[in-house]
C-alpha cells in the first residue's frame, strides 16, 4: 500500500493523467471551448501552487474525450497538443523553436517515400530567428493544433508584447489553432503585456484555490485506488490543512497512508496518521518555502515569539472569510492566546505583524487599509500549510490544539 500510494499521490509532480484531476471541470470545459472556436486563445492564471501546470497537462486527454463524445473512436483525428515550458532565457523565437521541434510533417516532395516525415524547420525553410509572420505562416498549416506555453511568467517581459502580437494576428485571421499561456498572476494584465487589445481574442481562465469538496475528490480517489479509507476527522484535516492547495493535499496524503501502513492499518488512515504526515511534511516542503519560513521567524532572542505569532496569523487567514485572504489583528488574539498559554493584547503582537512585513523578515506578509484599521495576508499562499506543520513539528502546538484552534471551520 505505500508503495502504491506513489501513484495516487504526486506532490513533486503535477498531475498528467485526467483520471487522478480532481475537479477543475468548469475550466477545462472553458477551454475545450476555447479551442473550438478559431481566432480565439486562453490565458490560464493564479496563485502558485493552484495546479495551472496539472490544468494544462489534461487539457489533451479532455479535448479528445469532447471530440470523440458520441463518435466511433476511429473517426476522430487526434488532436495535436505540444508544451513547452518558458524560462528566464527564452526569447519569443527560441520558445516557438522548442515547440516546432516537436511538430513532424509529411514530405512535400511526391515521389519522396510516404513514411519520411520532415522537421518544421526544413518543412517551412525558418529562419534561425523566428518572427511573428514566421510563426502566424506556420500556425496557419496547423489547423487544429494547440500550443502551451508553461510558466510564461519565468519569460523575459518584453516576450510578453511579441505574443500579444502574435495573439491579435491570428484572431485577426480566424487562424485555426490555439495559443494557451499559462503562468503565476494575480491579473491578466500581470502576465500579459498590452491584454486591452487582445481582450476579445482571449479566454481568461484564473485558476483559484479548489474548493473543500475537490480535494476531497482527490482523497476519494486514492480510497478508490488503494483500498483504504480515510476517517472523517483524518480527511477533514488533510483538506483543511491544504488550504485550497492540491499540493498539500498529495503531499499529506502520501505521507498519511504511509504511517497507516507503518503501523500495519490496512484499512484505514486516522487523524493520527495525519498528524505524523504534518510533521514529516515539512522536511519535503519545497525550499523557498523553507527559507521564507526560517527568515521570518529568525532570532536571537528565545522569547521574541516570532513562531508562536506567525503561526496565530496563519489560523487567523485560514478562519477568514475574506475572499482574499485577509485577516485583522483581531482574530489573532484568540489562537495566540491558546498558542502562549496566557491572555494577550493587540500590543502583544503589533511589532511582529510589522516585521512580518518587511523585507528583514522576508516580506511573508502584506498589508492593507489605514493604521487605525490595518488587515493583513500571506503574500505565498503555500506558506499557511507549512506554518501549521512547522508548529506541530516544533512542538508549540499539538494536534489536538490544532484542531481545536481550526475547529471553526473543520467541525
Amino acid at each position: 500500500m505505500a508503495h502504491q500510494a506513489t501513484t495516487v499521490f504526486k506532490p513533486r509532480t503535477p498531475i498528467t493523467t485526467k483520471d487522478l484531476f480532481a475537479g477543475r471541470w468548469g475550466e477545462l470545459t472553458e477551454i475545450s471551448d476555447a479551442v473550438r472556436q478559431a481566432g480565439l486563445h486562453v490565458v490560464i492564471y493564479g496563485e502558485r501552487g493552484v495546479g495551472k501546470t496539472s490544468l494544462a497537462n489534461v487539457v489533451n486527454p479532455t479535448l479528445w474525450a469532447m471530440d470523440s463524445y458520441g463518435k466511433d473512436e476511429d473517426e476522430v483525428p487526434r488532436r495535436l497538443v505540444v508544451t513547452a515550458v518558458a524560462n528566464s532565457g527564452d526569447s519569443f523565437s527560441s520558445i516557438w523553436h522548442r515547440l516546432f521541434k516537436q511538430i513532424q510533417w509529411g514530405n512535400p516532395d511526391p515521389e519522396a517515400d510516404d513514411s519520411k516525415t520532415v522537421s518544421t524547420q526544413e518543412r517551412f525553410l525558418l529562419p534561425q530567428q523566428l518572427g511573428i509572420d514566421d510563426v502566424r505562416m506556420v500556425l496557419s498549416q496547423a489547423p487544429g493544433t494547440v500550443f502551451i506555453i508553461d510558466e510564461f511568467d519565468q519569460s523575459p517581459r518584453p516576450i510578453s508584447k511579441d505574443f500579444t502580437e502574435l495573439i491579435k494576428a491570428l484572431s485577426d485571421l480566424s487562424v485555426d489553432c490555439t495559443v494557451i499561456l499559462v503562468g503565476v498572476s494575480e491579473t491578466v494584465e500581470n502576465l500579459v503585456a498590452d491584454h486591452a487589445s487582445i481582450n476579445r481574442a482571449i479566454a481568461q481562465v484564473r485558476l483559484k484555490r479548489m474548493k473543500t469538496e475537490e480535494l476531497s475528490v482527490i482523497l476519494k480517489n486514492a480510497e478508490k485506488t488503494l483500498k483504504i479509507q480515510f476517517a472523517d476527522d483524518a480527511a477533514k484535516l488533510i483538506v483543511h490543512v491544504s488550504q485550497g492547495l492540491p499540493h498539500y493535499t498529495h503531499l499529506i496524503g502520501l505521507h498519511a497512508v504511509r504511517s497507516a501502513a507503518q503501523r500495519l492499518s490496512l484499512s484505514q488512515v486516522d487523524r493520527d496518521d495525519v498528524l505524523d504526515a504534518l510533521k514529516k511534511a515539512v522536511k519535503q516542503a519545497e525550499e523557498t518555502v523553507t527559507e521564507k519560513h526560517s527568515t521570518a521567524i529568525h532570532s536571537s532572542q528565545g522569547n521574541a515569539l516570532y513562531r508562536q505569532v506567525l503561526l496565530a496569523a496563519a489560523i487567523s487567514a485560514t478562519r477568514s472569510h475574506d475572499a482574499l485572504g485577509y485577516f485583522s489583528p483581531g482574530a489573532m488574539v484568540e489562537p495566540l492566546g491558546s498558542i502562549l498559554k496566557r491572555p494577550v493584547k493587540i500590543a502583544t503582537f503589533t511589532n511582529h505583524l510589522r516585521e512580518f512585513c518587511e523585507e528583514k523578515r522576508g516580506a511573508v506578509l502584506e498589508r492593507d487599509g489605514q493604521p487605525w484599521g490595518f488587515r493583513y495576508r500571506f503574500r505565498d499562499p503555500l506558506l499557511v500549510p507549512y506554518v501549521f506543520m512547522d508548529g506541530l513539528d516544533a512542538g508549540i502546538t499539538s494536534g489536538h490544539g490544532l484542531v481545536q484552534m481550526l475547529n471553526e471551520e473543520i467541525d
